[in-house]
């Protein structure tokens, strides 16, 4: 029993511990997997893509450990739905 509950416990110091980071998205996969605009070549919608996630990201990083931890975990899952995450829906997340 003890056993048991000195494992829950290092679990949950490891978890928060990571949700005090910002989370690394690959920025640059999530945005080759990003449908094109018809008519737009795919080249500026993945420049396009690229520059609004790290401009999402450079705004995340001062504010990040300013959220509380249960919002950021309920964010961190919705960024990720339909896809590979993403810092603007994080960002817009957080936000509301």
């Amino acid at each position: 029993m003890l056993r048991t509950v000195s494992l829950a416990l290092i679990t949950l110091t490891v978890s928060a511990a990571w949700g005090e980071e910002l989370p690394r998205y690959d920025v640059e996969a999530m945005c080759r997997a990003a449908p094109t605009l018809q008519g737009d070549a795919a080249g500026a919608t993945d420049r396009n893509c690229v520059r609004d996630e790290m401009q999402a990201r450079t705004q995340l990083g001062p504010l990040w450990a300013g959220f509380d931890a249960q919002r950021r975990d309920a964010c961190v899952r919705v960024a990720r739905i339909g896809g590979p995450p993403s810092y603007v829906a994080l960002l817009t997340c957080l936000q509301m």
